[in-house]
């Protein structure tokens, strides 16, 4: 189970993305709440797929916004395959293609 302080960070993120967009995140608060906090940011960021959220954020400048930002920060609650994949993208950040 996910510690109070990540599922802030990542409400918080996902505030972040949503005010942004004007718009709300209907998939990931699904995924949070079919797989739960750690689940959800677990699949997205080994998915092939790069989020809209990921490139919103990275486009403008505000990678520790992102969910792979906060996989480092609280990487003690995630499996390492997971943090390396986080910090993989975070580290190629401006060659992934949208």
């Amino acid at each position: 189970m996910a510690s109070s302080e990540l599922i802030a960070e990542i409400n918080r993120t996902i505030d972040t993305y949503e005010n942004l967009t004007g718009g709300f995140a209907a998939n990931t608060h699904q995924m949070i709440q079919n797989l739960g906090h750690v689940g959800a940011l677990s699949r997205l960021v080994q998915s092939a797929d790069l989020q809209t959220g990921f490139r919103l954020l990275r486009d403008r400048g505000e990678l520790e916004s992102t969910f792979e930002a906060v996989i480092i920060r609280f990487s003690n609650e995630f499996q390492a395959q997971v943090v390396q994949a986080a910090q993989w993208r975070l580290n190629n950040a401006g060659e992934l293609i949208d």
